[in-house]
């Protein structure tokens, strides 16, 4: 009993303790002096007064660190309010060096989004300190751990500053400009990879007939961040220009392959930059992609060894691979990628069935996608004369009337395919059914036709 009583006694005070630390941390030592701080700075931030507001914030951030979270929000806006009208270096340094330590320590008392801070700690170091190569050091730093962190989920500002940091350090030969093309590979993988989820978010969100306000603001946050990532993407695109043409990767990784190929992050990098170049019909693309799925048989490395075989027309090989990496994906939008290649695949192969079944399950899982209702179009564009072989030549045309109706979904659903697809549909409207053979099949006054062929569609009657 003596023992269970100490130990109770000890849980007490220890819980006394933990109390009143929280109370410190979160009113100081003079909870009205704690107050009165918080009164001043929030009215004198209302009147955007950050000359005034700076001194009763810095008492709650030094000595009341978990009043509120709002020290944290507001905090960044002061300092850099203050930063923007002092002239005096060694002021300005130290103010860099607060802000700083905002992001820090809004890490310790109010964590969960450590990524995220971290990210807007680094776009300020690199704005505030890009002028040296110490200053683009630190800040290169702190923006490749917020990279790593986040992954696909980082901010565009986080991709665009890191690029930029990477390039001054590369100008100033403290990096080399493989380090440039190995942080585009990074980068451009985690642009496309958003590019296409906040493509889909939006699609949804525009979806919805009764909007509330809540999800009117995200999805204007959605469509402001797919702006400034396709700009962050033109800007990692033109910097990049002069060193990433097909022909200077090509020699770049083949003369690093061999001390690289059991590093598999080197590998993956490179593999996915030769793909986003076009470089896939390289010896050196297949080298790594084989050498890649070998120590590390990832539906990724799967994918790539899928796209060696189909540029071989080695299409059952192809199918195998593309089949594991979709059958060992988990992300959507990944699995997306997977059952479109797969279905290009299976078009290859004239298995048209199957085509459009992966066709239709590439869109299933990824929502406001145009492209596989394009390959269903091709698909039927390109077997339209052989359903209507030795029959009519109106039957041998009402393949083309299907065709563009995907083309005219596709655009509907994915305005990025707008361009691609009327010029589609200007193309097989030259091989649709004549108006005299609608007349003769007595449809000219029928809105649709059911076509019968390896699909059945109901389609528009298009008269030309």
């Amino acid at each position: 009993m003596r023992i269970k009583n100490i130990l109770l006694l000890a849980i007490a005070v220890f819980s006394t303790q933990s109390q009143a630390q929280d109370e410190v941390l979160k009113y100081g030592t003079n909870k009205d002096l704690c107050e009165e701080n918080l009164s001043i700075y929030i009215e004198f931030y209302k009147q955007k007064n950050y000359e005034d507001a700076y001194k009763p914030w810095s008492y709650l951030f030094n000595s009341a660190p978990k009043r509120t979270k709002n020290i944290y929000l507001h905090g960044p806006k002061i300092i850099k309010g203050l930063i923007k009208n002092i002239s005096d270096e060694a002021r300005k340094t130290t103010l860099v060096d607060s802000l700083k330590m905002v992001y820090d320590q809004r890490n310790v008392y109010y964590p969960g989004k450590e990524a995220y801070v971290t990210g807007m700690k680094g776009a300020d170091m690199y704005k505030y300190m890009k002028t040296t190569t110490e200053g683009l050091q630190a800040s290169h730093k702190v923006l490749r751990s917020s990279f790593e962190m986040a992954g696909n989920e980082s901010t565009a500002s986080v991709l665009n500053y890191y690029f930029m940091a990477t390039t001054k350090l590369v100008q100033a030969k403290v990096l080399k400009v493989e380090d440039l093309i190995g942080l585009f590979s990074d980068l451009s993988g985690v642009i496309s990879y958003k590019e296409a989820k906040l493509t889909q978010d939006i699609y949804n969100a525009e979806q919805i007939e009764d909007i509330s306000p809540k999800e009117q603001k995200q999805l204007k946050k959605n469509q402001k961040e797919l702006k400034t990532l396709g700009d962050v993407k033109n800007n990692l695109e033109k910097t990049l220009a002069p060193h990433a043409t097909c022909e200077k990767l090509i020699e770049l990784y083949t003369k690093n392959f061999e001390q690289n190929k059991q590093d598999a992050a080197w590998m993956r990098r490179a593999a996915k930059l030769l793909n986003k170049k076009e470089c896939t019909e390289s010896d050196i693309f297949f080298s790594i992609s084989e050498a890649l799925y070998n120590i590390e048989p990832s539906s990724s490395a799967a994918a790539n060894m899928g796209i060696r075989s189909l540029k071989r027309k080695d299409y059952e090989k192809a199918e195998g691979f593309y089949t594991y990496a979709l059958d060992n994906e988990l992300d959507k939008i990944n699995k997306a990628q997977y059952a479109y290649r797969l279905a290009q695949t299976y078009g290859a192969m004239n298995k048209n069935k199957s085509a459009k079944s992966y066709a239709l399950k590439a869109a299933s899982f990824r929502s406001g996608w145009g492209e596989p209702y394009m390959l269903i179009g091709d698909l039927y564009a390109k077997t339209s004369r052989q359903c209507g072989e030795l029959k009519t030549e109106f039957l041998k045309r009402v393949g083309y009337w299907a065709a563009i109706d995907k083309y005219e979904y596709a655009k509907r659903l994915d305005r990025q395919l707008l361009t691609k697809a009327n010029e589609r549909i200007e193309k097989y409207k030259e091989q649709m059914p004549s108006k005299t053979d609608i007349f003769t099949e007595g449809l000219i006054d029928e809105p649709t036709y059911k076509i019968d062929c390896w699909y059945s569609e109901t389609v528009k009657i298009r008269v030309p």
